[in-house]
């Protein structure tokens, strides 16, 4: 039997007005050089399934171009880390043909976890190859940066290196995140709570890392259910309760 990939993403911690979903996205494009001109622009699209979702959810995206092209795939965190989620370590190649595709495309789930808020999602696509795919993954969406500027002006740098600038369009969506909808009573405590993490050595707490304990052993990422540690931007450390 294939084994199933759980992959958590990270949501805004506050919630944003319907508005703001149709106009404000987080992600300053205007860093970005004018593209090559081409005699078929290229055009691309991102969506999710639903406008919203509540914690727990199964999380499908889709995404269309017009033409075969590269596609980086952009997911702003609620902590203003902006990861790569296309390609990942369980989906590399990148260039696609034209049409309709959907993620994910293999053995993983994307699955909605707190908090509760706004996620956005940036699409890129190029018609050459811009250089951002990782060669080695420290996890399975890596960090490309603190904020979306940031991330923005590595795009940048990384455009403006190559003669002529390629071609390229961007897509953006965002999806709103609530509570589970019924009543519900967290099962009585065992009084596990993990010890606090400590500091480095052996954990550096990186912006994103979470680390939870099982068996008197620390483990990287989240926890199918139970206790975890998540460390933030402000390099703060946050217990957390995950609730499968």
């Amino acid at each position: 039997m294939k084994r199933r990939w759980i992959i958590w993403i990270g949501l805004l911690a506050a919630l944003i007005s319907a508005s703001t979903l149709a106009s404000g996205q987080g992600f300053p494009l205007g860093l970005l050089p004018t593209p090559t001109q081409s005699d078929k622009p290229l055009v691309v699209g991102v969506w999710t399934e639903d406008p919203g979702y509540e914690l727990g959810d199964a999380l499908t995206l889709f995404f269309s171009v017009n033409q075969p092209a590269f596609i980086y795939l952009f997911d702003l965190q609620p902590d203003g880390i902006v990861r790569l989620l296309f390609p990942n370590v369980y989906s590399q190649y990148n260039y696609v043909a034209a049409g309709t595709h959907r993620l994910p495309d293999g053995e993983y789930e994307l699955t909605i976890a707190p908090p509760t808020g706004v996620e956005e999602l940036l699409i890129f696509a190029s018609l050459t190859p811009i250089g951002l795919d990782p060669t080695t993954y420290s996890g399975p969406f890596p960090i490309i940066a603190s904020d979306p500027s940031e991330a923005m002006y590595q795009l940048q740098s990384l455009m403006r290196a190559m003669t002529p600038i390629p071609t390229w369009a961007t897509g953006w969506t965002a999806f709103t995140i609530s509570g589970p909808s019924f009543d519900y009573e967290p099962p009585a405590s065992d009084g596990s709570i993990p010890p606090f993490p400590p500091s480095y050595p052996p954990y550096p707490g990186q912006p994103g890392d979470a680390w939870y304990w099982q068996a008197g052993v620390w483990h990287a990422g989240l926890p199918t259910s139970g206790w975890y540690w998540y460390f933030g931007l402000e390099a703060r450390w946050h217990l957390c309760l995950q609730i499968q």
